[in-house]
């Protein structure tokens, strides 16, 4: 008797766009200056963090962080002047998110501005280097030490990474991630040992470029002294591993996470580029003396790219340390990746946990599970000031609205017809 002929199983797009997630090789592919990576910016436009915002309606951090942009191109010689092309709507902005970019808070990135470049095959994506915690145009500041030390960023230590990462073996930087979480970080707002194994990955490479020794006395003090400083390439690579998840028809997988200090939106693979967006949350943050709630600028930043991959506050278990930064205990911790693992499409297969047995961390978070179960995503996220420069009021837990993953889901069901829930991996 004749066999039947065989009938390939497709996967679903949920599937597809898990396996995006899980599967997508991500390496370290330069550092440079923006405008040698995208066309997306030049003297007057520049990128920012979060779904698309209107000039007029920007916080207090991202306002100081064009003034700082302006006078970084030398487009103005004053701040004064700054201010008045700003007023006059002179400035053109768009979302970091839509040039494949990833900005830490104001996310303002100018033509300027060292990046961090990551390679998924054809996908290129960036992200801007991590200045440090003293004066940083992420939280809007502008003076005359923080424009001296970007320039440096820009014009010493990029050019010497760059050349490094040339002399070098290829740097899988989901790899990096993950020995991070066994490490004990969950590479969003704790990257201590993430930041130390990249200095070791790169100082061979370092040493055979030619760049002097003091110079690269600076560039390795300013690396090791940093302990955010691997963020730009943890982000990168997962704005790299979701746009390769993205655009799967029917797919209800989240693939961006973003605010902008008004709103904060989500969009979804199956959907494209459309935002769903509610009003930035503030959360119940730990935060620095002498600081208020008042003080803090909503929800701002593409950082929560992270947890969109499947690290950051969804790894929480693999990160004790982390709990005295944003509040809570190991308990919280505990039952935070525990939820979230009912609302995400599948398990890493790459980014485990030591401290639940290598199980890996939650991955892919589904709309139509959020819906039906009504748990809000959380992200683990630094605030900033209102007031341009001010820097970081503090940091916390930010539990994310259910009403974009809902609309989302409803979109999604009306677009493909298929009752919510059908789906699944």
């Amino acid at each position: 008797m004749p066999m039947p002929p065989h009938t390939a199983i497709r996967p679903s797009p949920t599937q597809v766009s898990l396996d995006a997630l899980n599967h997508t090789e991500v390496l370290l592919h330069r550092v440079c200056k923006a405008r040698e990576v995208t066309d997306r910016v030049s003297g007057r436009h520049f990128l920012h963090a979060g779904p698309p915002l209107a000039l007029a309606d920007i916080p207090g951090p991202m306002r100081g962080a064009i003034i700082g942009g302006l006078l970084l191109e030398g487009e103005v010689a004053s701040v004064a002047e700054a201010e008045a092309v700003i007023d006059r709507g002179e400035v053109g902005i768009s979302p970091c998110h839509d040039a494949g970019a990833v900005g830490a808070m104001a996310g303002i990135i100018t033509p300027s501005t060292p990046v961090v470049v990551a390679a998924a095959g054809a996908i290129r994506t960036f992200s801007p280097l991590n200045e440090g915690i003293e004066g940083a145009v992420r939280y809007g500041s502008y003076d005359g030490a923080t424009l001296a030390r970007l320039r440096m960023l820009g014009d010493v230590l990029a050019p010497a990474l760059d050349e490094a990462v040339q002399q070098s073996e290829p740097l899988d930087l989901l790899a990096l991630v993950a020995e991070g979480l066994r490490r004990g970080d969950d590479c969003h707002n704790r990257l201590v040992a993430t930041s130390a194994a990249l200095l070791t990955a790169l100082t061979p490479g370092l040493l055979r470029g030619s760049a002097d020794r003091e110079d690269l006395a600076r560039i390795t003090g300013i690396m090791a002294r940093n302990g955010h400083f691997a963020l730009p390439f943890a982000i990168s690579a997962a704005k790299a591993v979701t746009l390769a998840a993205a655009g799967v028809p029917g797919s209800p997988v989240v693939t961006t996470m973003s605010g902008n200090g008004r709103t904060f939106g989500i969009r979804v693979s199956g959907l494209g580029d459309r935002w769903f967006t509610v009003p930035s949350p503030v959360g119940n943050p730990v935060l620095l003396d002498g600081a208020t709630l008042a003080d803090a600028t909503p929800t701002m930043g593409d950082s929560m790219i992270a947890e969109t991959a499947g690290f950051g506050a969804f790894a929480m278990t693999a990160a004790p340390a982390i709990m005295s930064f944003v509040g809570g205990d190991m308990a919280q911790a505990q039952r935070i990746t525990s939820r979230m693992r009912e609302i995400c499409a599948g398990t890493s297969t790459r980014l485990l946990i030591p401290g639940e047995d290598f199980r890996g961390t939650p991955l892919g978070i589904d709309v139509h599970k959020v819906r039906a179960t009504g748990i809000e995503p959380v992200i683990n996220n630094g605030l900033a000031h209102r007031e341009p420069g001010r820097g970081r009021v503090g940091a916390g837990i930010t539990p994310i609205p259910v009403q974009p993953f809902i609309e989302a889901s409803e979109a999604l069901t009306a677009d493909t017809g298929r009752p919510t829930g059908k789906d699944r991996a």
